[in-house]
């Protein structure tokens, strides 16, 4: 049976649900024992009962089991946010005194989290480009307890060599950590080429629809459960009216991905063909410099990517900008339906050290490409580089 079908029924119990086709969202913050000793049972550890809201829910439970099963993992988590799977999962496994490897083209956020918090706590974030995943012996400490990696990256989508940054670090005893929101467990599977944990924020393309926060996190039962203490701790819960509308969401995954990936390329060949554009930041393209290396890791893309016009002035960005708006929206995030703009203007603007390494400028440009018919968006990039091309700028 393929993954796709699979994935429809993985976790359902309709047995239990009366023949009801989707999972019941059970509004519990308590749950009750029918006698002291199935109480101590489950308190001692014999036996699994949900205990209280915060540390599990049967809505939820459906939801993590059809993630692990994505990402092949022996088990998966779902909180109430991309940052707190990431944060959780960072809390669980690092300790004061240890030393952090993370991939340079992190989510902002993630990079913000390290700073402060971890900094706070005595632990040292050390970070990498992202060709230096093919081999970061030389970054390696004694202290070194996780590599962190986001492959394809969210804003130039620089590809990582995950088998190798794995292998190193199994030799070594360390834990690595990947972020796959971009391509998804459908079109990438990192526990395959050896990385231990992988997180996502579900709110993207495993949502769907651009309603809910989402955050997962997937591995082996033994790194996994100091994570779940961990979020119990931090009052992590996702609630379960949430994990139904992202079990709603993978129903419909492979159909949208299959939509997101056929328009995002198509539209990036044709910005590829204008003369207004100086690059393309696409994986899927044969340009792209981790085209190679993509393809022996991902069976697919996305529909999110970046490109670079030509330099031009203040002005002329607006006119681009607000033209596109007549069909793209200009917000956070990414991987709903819609299409989404998103200027690069304000990324990391404190440190022009991370921009210039990153090849971020003024006239970089994120596109998220949504579920519209593509060539309503290649109209609409049409007159927006019309509308650029004007003026005096």
């Amino acid at each position: 049976m393929k993954r796709e079908t699979e994935l429809l029924h993985r976790g359902d119990r309709r047995a239990e649900w009366h023949g009801a086709l989707n999972p019941p969202v059970v509004h519990a913050s308590l749950y009750s024992f029918e006698s002291l000793q199935q109480y101590l049972d489950t308190v001692e550890g014999r036996l699994e009962h949900y205990v209280y809201g915060r540390s599990g829910n049967p809505t939820t439970r459906v939801l993590e089991e059809k993630i692990a099963f994505l990402e092949k993992a022996e088990d998966a988590l779902a909180l109430s946010s991309g940052m707190a799977a990431i944060t959780a999962t960072l809390l669980a496994l690092l300790q004061t005194g240890d030393h952090l490897l993370v991939v340079s083209c992190v989510y902002g956020p993630v990079r913000t989290f390290c700073d402060t918090t971890l900094h706070k706590l005595g632990i040292e974030t050390e970070y990498f480009r992202p060709q230096e995943a093919a081999d970061l012996s030389a970054r390696l400490k004694p202290n070194t307890r996780l590599i962190y990696l986001e492959s394809p990256g969210s804003l130039t989508f620089d590809i990582q060599d995950l088998r190798a940054a794995a292998r190193l670090a199994h030799e070594h005893g360390l834990v690595t950590l990947m972020d796959n929101s971009w391509a998804t467990p459908l079109y990438q599977n990192p526990i395959e080429l050896g990385i231990d944990l992988v997180l996502h924020s579900g709110t993207k393309y495993i949502a769907g629809h651009s309603d809910l926060l989402l955050g997962l996190v997937a591995g082996p039962r033994s790194l996994m459960k100091p994570i779940r203490r961990m979020a119990n701790q931090l009052g992590s819960a996702l609630a379960p009216d949430d994990a139904y509308l992202a079990i709603r969401g993978l129903r419909t995954l492979a159909v949208r991905m299959e939509r997101h990936q056929a328009s995002a390329l198509k539209v990036a060949r044709w910005l590829q063909t204008r003369p207004e554009v100086r690059e393309v930041l696409h994986p899927g393209l044969e340009t792209f410099p981790g085209y190679n290396l993509a393809k022996t890791q991902m069976s697919g893309y996305s529909g999110l990517f970046s490109f670079r016009l030509q330099p031009r002035d203040r002005a002329a960005r607006h006119r681009f900008v607000d033209a596109t708006l007549k069909l793209f929206h200009l917000g956070y995030s990414w991987g709903g339906y819609e299409s989404l703009i998103m200027p690069t203007i304000t990324h990391a603007r404190d440190n022009p050290a991370l921009r210039a390494e990153l090849g971020i400028d003024d006239d970089t440009y994120r596109l998220s490409i949504g579920l519209e018919d593509p060539d309503d968006l290649i109209a609409v990039l049409e007159e927006a580089l019309a509308a650029w091309a004007g003026g005096t700028g």
